[in-house]
């Protein structure tokens, strides 16, 4: 037989193992539990910053490349230092580059501000497009850019300059606002 003692002894070890699985059961029950009222918005900095868009058949259609991308949980908005920024479009590409950039948090505006310069290159042909100008304003899905400044645009070895422009990548069309003046070299 066993001595009292021991048979308390046993006892009293079997309820405390009992009562630890309990409570440590417990425990995994509420850590597992949804956390209703968690914010895991963050504000962020991130260097070298190289981000994509891909379209609905999977190809890269824009790149951004910066040295530091900071992002505001708050307000949602992103600044870029320095982007670069590549859309694909067919046989062109635009290729855009700004002294700095402010994204919304829909990700569909893109304010380019300081001096920006866009360039459009078709893969085929070679040919080139440049357009400098300060402060545009890149709308991302209908691949339009505006701006409000002077505006100097090359092609081939012709010039236009004007105060104002409207852009549509995809049509590849512009409009100038004000004071359009041309400069065109003759074969």
């Amino acid at each position: 037989m066993i001595q009292r003692p021991t048979r308390q002894g046993i006892i009293l070890l079997a309820l405390l193992a009992v009562l630890s699985w309990i409570v440590s059961r417990e425990s995994e029950v509420e850590v597992t539990a949804p956390v209703s009222e968690l914010d895991i918005r963050l504000n962020f900095a991130l260097s070298d910053f190289d981000g994509r868009m891909l379209d609905d058949a999977g190809a890269v259609n824009l790149q951004i490349r910066a040295p530091m991308l900071r992002s505001d949980a708050q307000s949602g908005l992103s600044t870029v230092e320095q982007p670069e920024l590549q859309i694909r479009q067919q046989q062109e590409q635009w290729y855009i580059t700004a002294e700095s950039a402010i994204i919304t948090a829909d990700r569909e505006h893109v304010s380019l501000v300081g001096d920006v310069y866009l360039t459009r290159r078709n893969t085929e042909t070679g040919e080139l497009l440049e357009i400098s100008t300060k402060d545009v304003m890149l709308n991302v899905t209908p691949r339009t850019a505006s701006s409000d400044a002077e505006v100097n645009i090359r092609h081939f070895n012709n010039r236009l300059d004007a105060v104002g422009m409207q852009l549509d990548m995809i049509s590849n069309s512009f409009e100038l606002k004000n004071d359009v003046r041309g400069y065109y070299e003759t074969p």
